[in-house]
């Protein structure tokens, strides 16, 4: 028998507003909290999982039935819980292997009575500026939500819609903070995306996340080599493309723990991009403060963060993560990711 009692659940996240994307609108999604405990002490996982990549709720519930009885008690390192988990038959869905990853190295840094980010030998537990999502809207309600969030420093607009001029020109009528704009694969063409692209080169943009489909990878190749503004792949990059393919369509990757499924392998690519000199931005699903602080620890070494997932929810299951004024994400002291159940 194994040593660790193994629970999870089912949890609906609410939206503090529906959230509109180009390809869809969400007021909850449902997320699957893991918890594994062993001597008193308990690690906690969360699994995102995400239609796209053919993931639900109840596929990753399977997951976790499936784990064998002292699967925990055999991963002895943080340098083995990705293989070991990889070694799982059948083998997990990223967001599952990815809680199972969390809970486990949660589990760890608490029973060594130490925060993770220092045990995996972080020198800082501040990340960079974190965006606020804007979800897609009437412009009249984009700007009354600009408005509503005018302590967050810099802005994430969903575009990839007919009117996302119009939308730009009426968020510049209530701020002038950066922004970076994520088209979700919304311009069909290359004339449209340039044609975007050249207006938002005038709106103060830092960047643009996966302007074009990511079907679409020799017209991404063209439209890099032309763009005045850095291109971000999202959809284009899951996790184990050719990083040096992916530079010739991108200046910058975006890390999804989710999609990736490791932050020991979330880790491993970010360092691997900068060696192609890609730069990182670390992203997130809808997700809680507790994949957050997942996120938050790889980010410590990206250029870009974008980890507001927790900040879109009204019923967190977790507290305990600290956003400062600069809306920088201060991983905390306590044992583990340092979150609060």
């Amino acid at each position: 028998m194994s040593g660790f009692k193994i629970e999870w659940e089912i949890i609906p996240l609410t939206l503090k507003e529906v959230f509109t994307i180009s390809r869809s609108s969400r007021s909850e999604v449902s997320n699957v909290f893991l918890s594994i405990t062993k001597d008193g002490i308990t690690g906690y996982g969360e699994a995102g999982p995400n239609t796209r990549y053919n993931e639900t709720p109840e596929i990753v519930v399977s997951d976790f039935e499936s784990i064998p009885y002292g699967f925990f008690d055999d991963i002895s390192s943080p340098d083995e819980v990705e293989s070991m988990i990889g070694n799982l038959n059948p083998e997990p869905v990223q967001s599952a292997k990815m809680a199972i990853e969390m809970a486990w190295l949660d589990w760890w840094a608490k029973s060594q009575g130490q925060p993770l980010w220092k045990l995996l030998g972080e020198k800082t537990s501040i990340t960079p500026v974190t965006s606020f999502t804007i979800g897609i809207d009437s412009p009249e309600k984009m700007q009354a939500k600009i408005r509503d969030a005018e302590q967050y420093p810099v802005y994430k607009i969903k575009l990839g819609t007919e009117r996302d001029r119009e939308t730009i020109e009426a968020i510049r009528e209530v701020t002038d903070k950066p922004l970076r704009v994520d088209a979700n694969e919304g311009w069909a063409t290359l004339e449209q995306a340039q044609k975007e692209i050249e207006f938002l080169d005038t709106q103060n943009v830092e960047l643009i996340e996966q302007p074009m489909p990511a079907s679409e990878f020799k017209l991404m190749k063209q439209l890099k080599e032309w763009s005045p503004l850095p291109l971000a792949a999202d959809e284009s990059f899951i996790g184990d493309e050719d990083l040096r393919q992916i530079a010739q369509a991108f200046h910058v990757i975006n890390i999804k723990l989710m999609k990736m499924g490791s932050i020991m392998k979330a880790r491993r690519v970010l360092n691997q991009a900068h060696e192609k000199g890609l730069r990182v931005m670390v992203g997130c699903m809808i997700e809680s403060s507790l994949a957050n602080a997942a996120g938050a620890l790889v980010a410590l070494n990206a250029e870009y963060a974008d980890l507001d997932g927790h900040l879109l929810i009204s019923n967190d299951p977790f507290g305990g993560l600290t956003v400062d004024e600069k809306l920088k994400i201060i991983l905390s002291d306590n044992p583990g990711f340092g979150v609060i159940n």
